[in-house]
This record gives structure tokens, sequence and C-alpha cells, in this order.
């Protein structure tokens, strides 16, 4: 459990940092997307190969589990957005002014 608490941002950060400030897709709900997005995409793939249906249904079966999985990861908390000093190019320092 992480010692800092963040205050949570109300939208994504837009900006020339928004990518800093995002922490690099730091967080559990991307990544388990993105996994299983990948899975669903090998899945689907196979499927028009060996033109087989049950692995068509099996990927798209996995899509929807993608979606809902990020979806619910991100309401508990596991994608949301932060707010702390090292995240955002708000001070100088982060921004590369001495």
């Amino acid at each position: 459990m992480s010692k800092h608490t963040y205050q949570r941002l109300s939208h994504p950060p837009t900006g020339p940092h928004a990518v800093e400030d995002l922490g690099h897709a730091q967080n559990a709900a991307w990544w388990t997307v993105m996994v299983l997005g990948i899975i669903a995409g090998a899945l689907g793939t196979w499927a028009v190969v060996v033109l087989s249906p049950a692995f068509a249904i099996a990927a798209v079966v996995m899509t929807v589990v993608t979606i809902v999985a990020g979806v619910v990861m991100s309401k508990m908390g596991m994608g949301s957005y932060t707010y702390a000093e090292g995240d955002t190019a708000t001070n100088s320092e982060s921004l590369g002014i001495k």
C-alpha cells in the first residue's frame, strides 16, 4: 500500500506534458485492458485464418470481457488520473528550468 495519497483529477490532463502527467500508463487497468485486448485480437485473427466460428465467438466474448474489466477496474480506482508534484509539468523543475 502506498504511503502517498494523491488528489484525483476530474479529467485527463492536457497540454504539452500530458503524457508525462498520465504517468506513462503505469496503472493496472491500462495493462489489463491491453493484455486482454491483444489476446482477443489474436483469437479473432486465428478465427479468420482457420475459419472457425468457435474461435470467433471466443474472440467476441473476450472483447466484451476486456471492456468490462477495464470499466470495472477504472471504477475501482486502478486506472484513475492522479495529481502529485512529480506527476505534472507545473513546477519549473519538471519543465527543465533550474
